[in-house]
């Protein structure tokens, strides 16, 4: 007969079938072979060589991972034999054997508790005399003539034993404080431990029905909760004309209740909660992105980051776990996996591992662009292509340029634009300069108006050794009041955007060159107002004495 393949998602088994006659009992613990970890979730598989009696078998596969979706379970058994029943169950194991430590923990909690007691009782004997002292200060009697130095000397002796007993309580009290915060840092280290090794275990019974005895192999998987990875990226850019490195990267969590020992990882984008339904297609409705894919500036925290995400609209089958902070991304409809070459070693500790996926080097045009207004630097810009076919997901990237960190960005990959805008920082070897030419500024009455012209002179030199291009930007006001009449008198051949105002002059320096630009607008307002913004200012924290 051949051999074939049965594959049974787990569901409760018939008692008829249970009950029936004597089981040949396996029990197995296979170590995890492969896993697949999802943004949010993950997929654990394992296998094993069974030995099997012609008959009724049960085989239990033991210490599998707490956070087990027993709904998720399929296991995969070749050969002539029927699988009856598939079933999930919990087993709590001593934690103390999971980790010594939890042992050590325990053993000083107990101790700890125990030396709290007996200081407690101490106190309450020291307070009891006390007591007693208080009740029995009169001496002698009634009628009783006490004599001036028999007083004393029990003024004295009160006073004495009094000053004692306080100063017996207080170290007593200061001893309890002692050990009551060094019971609680042991009791949080022992909850940190039992958190970390979950003494709860998964277990799953297969009962079969074999046709012959045969030796055959186990195929187990099942998703598990609390595990995901989030994308981190490295830019980095050695000059003004090569290409650009990027190297993609995850960090890995798991909290899963299991360390992953040298085991096989797949990163995935995919949805693991859409089982076994079938996909269903959404309106597709086109309309503007709101921005391009730009990482400008470099140190400025995109907003989308900030928008923590506790859960979605749809049911959870993961479900999310409570020690993460969760962020909304956009991944692509069609789930991307990568591979990861060798394995890798995670600990369920909740803390993030990272994790190599891929290094690319990515084609990119080189320009500046300078605003001299506000900054006396030139900054590097980079337009990357070739970025779409990489499956790259929304997430933080650390940029470098010349052996030099520039600063953190975030890579976002909605829109439709095929270019990724990208500051690789300031380049002093481009200079800037932005003077008032005082000469041609003035200031002059015109009937009832008032006339204040600007002229600036600006000057962008290449110290470097090779060509820039450059994009040098300024500005003119823009009216928002009829009786405010702006007048433009010099550009250098700028492009003037007038609804924004934005003036840009477009140059190409070799290296060594220079050039100048002037700017030159005029502001005339009747003399009795004076326009709010007629001189643009800033503002900045500064101490006060």
């Amino acid at each position: 007969m051949s051999y074939r393949p049965h594959l049974l998602f787990l569901a409760l088994g018939s008692p008829a079938l249970l009950n029936a006659q004597r089981d040949h009992r396996t029990t197995i613990e296979p170590d995890i072979a492969h896993i697949t970890v999802y943004l949010n979730g993950g997929e654990v598989r394992t296998s094993a060589e069974l030995d099997l009696v012609a008959g009724r078998n049960t085989v239990v596969v033991k210490g599998l991972s707490p956070r087990l979706h027993p709904q998720s379970v399929q296991a995969t058994i070749k050969g002539d034999l029927q699988i009856l029943s598939v079933s999930s169950a919990s087993n709590f194991l001593d934690a103390a054997k999971l980790h010594p430590r939890i042992g050590e923990l325990r053993d000083s909690v107990e101790l700890l508790q125990g030396r709290i007691a007996d200081l407690e009782d101490r106190m309450a004997a020291s307070q009891a005399e006390k007591d007693m002292l208080a009740r029995n200060h009169h001496i002698g009697g009634d009628g009783v003539v006490v004599s001036a130095e028999q007083l004393a000397k029990a003024a004295d002796f009160f006073r004495e034993r009094t000053l004692a007993v306080n100063r017996a309580i207080s170290k007593l009290q200061q001893e309890q404080r002692r050990m009551e915060e060094q019971l609680a840092r042991t009791e949080q280290q022992l909850a940190e431990l039992n958190y970390r090794h979950d003494p709860e275990r998964k277990e799953v019974t297969i009962v079969l029905m074999a046709e012959r005895a045969q030796r055959t192999r186990l195929d187990l998987r099942y998703l598990v909760a609390n595990t995901g990875w989030a994308p981190i990226y490295d830019l980095a850019a050695k000059d003004n004309h090569g290409p650009i490195t990027l190297r993609y990267k995850a960090q890995v969590y798991n909290n899963t209740g299991l360390d992953w020992k040298d085991v096989r990882l797949v990163l995935s984008t995919a949805d693991p909660t859409l089982g076994a339904r079938k996909p269903e297609m959404e309106r597709w409705e086109l309309n503007y992105a709101p921005a391009r894919h730009s990482l400008i500036p470099p140190l400025q925290k995109d907003k989308r980051m900030e928008d923590a995400a506790r859960g979605s609209n749809r049911e959870q089958v993961i479900g999310n776990d409570p020690t993460q902070h969760y962020t909304t991304i956009a991944v692509s409809e069609v789930g991307a996996e990568f591979a990861i070459p060798r394995p890798y070693d995670i600990p369920s500790d909740a803390k993030p591992y990272l994790v190599d996926i891929s290094e690319h080097a990515l084609e990119a045009t080189y320009s500046y662009m300078a605003v001299p207004k506000l900054d006396r630097d030139a900054f590097l810009l980079a337009r990357v292509t070739g970025w779409q076919k990489l499956n790259l997901v929304d997430g933080k990237a650390n940029v470098h340029y010349a052996d030099s960190y520039v600063g953190e960005s975030f890579i976002s990959t909605t829109g439709a634009d095929d270019t990724l805008d990208l500051s690789l920082g300031r380049d002093r070897n481009v200079q800037l300069e932005r003077k008032l030419k005082e000469e041609m500024t003035t200031t002059r009455l015109i009937g009832s108006d008032r006339k204040e012209t600007s002229t600036y002179e600006i000057t962008v030199r290449n110290n470097g050794t090779a060509a820039v291009w450059i994009d040098v930007m300024d500005q003119v006001p823009v009216s928002q009041d009829s009786d405010i009449k702006v007048s433009v008198h010099e550009l250098s051949g700028a492009r003037l955007n007038a609804e924004e105002g934005s003036v840009t002059w477009k140059a190409s320096l070799p290296p060594g060159g220079s050039a100048k630009y002037t700017l030159s607008y005029s502001i005339q307002y009747p003399k009795n107002k004076r326009p709010a913004a007629a001189r643009r200012m800033r503002t900045i924290s500064a101490p006060s004495f």
